[in-house]
């Protein structure tokens, strides 16, 4: 067995129950093998690390060891919180705040991902906006079935010029118009009336001028 090995197990004896990380063990190790050789027995290496132990007592440093291990697990969960803010932040398209220790590799990479999701950002909130427009001219172009295809291109012009806050608007929109749309269908239907008239009169004054007529009619017949 060799010194080192020796030293390590008696060390594990003497700080039983102290809790000390791998590189305080090497290190008190390479402090006691000074004047110790391969043929030192225990009582020679318990009296190396028990000068040792006066000097800088195992616990003290095992509390020390404990202090750092608790700060480094602190500082990588720090860390990894802040990681997982600033990809966050970047998915948003948001502004990141990046630690000062940042390689430049990490900082160029984080703002082409700020640019890129921005960029998609805006295309979807493109495609929302054109589909609810696609969907409500569809909406009042079914509203105005029945009338006129002139009467449908002037009020398509019309429509297209518009832009409505919100979907409230559209539907206030709507309803303005049905009584547009309920008068256009019936002008048309009495223009299409208009055949049936006589030129110069009312529909009215048809019915009293043959009326007149056949009156005339029965007078003649009666003086033959």
């Amino acid at each position: 067995m060799s010194l080192k090995i020796k030293i390590a197990a008696r060390l594990k004896v003497k700080a039983a129950g102290v809790n000390l990380s791998q590189k305080r063990i090497d290190a008190i190790v390479t402090r006691a093998e000074k004047g110790l050789t391969e043929e030192s027995d225990d009582a020679a290496i318990d009296a190396n690390l028990d000068t040792i132990n006066e000097l800088t007592p195992f616990k003290e440093i095992a509390a020390l060891d404990d202090h750092e291990r608790a700060k480094e697990a602190k500082a990588k969960t720090d860390k990894e919180k802040a990681d997982k803010e600033a990809a966050e932040k970047a998915a948003k398209g948001e502004e990141v705040e990046l630690p000062t220790d940042t390689p430049e590799w990490m900082k160029v990479y984080m703002k082409q991902q700020a640019e890129q999701t921005k960029a998609l950002q805006e295309q979807i909130a493109s495609f929302g906006k054109e589909k609810v427009t696609t969907t409500r001219r569809e909406q009042f172009i079914k509203s105005m079935a029945g009338t006129s295809d002139e009467y449908q291109a002037r009020e398509l012009r019309r429509f297209d010029r518009i832009t409505f806050k919100d979907d409230a608007d559209f539907t206030s929109f709507m309803d303005d118009t049905k009584d547009d749309h309920a008068g256009a269908i019936q002008e048309e239907a009495n223009g299409g009336l208009g055949g049936d008239r006589p030129s110069g009169g009312k529909s009215g004054d048809a019915k009293k001028i043959q009326l007149a007529s056949d009156t005339e009619l029965d007078a003649v017949m009666d003086n033959l």
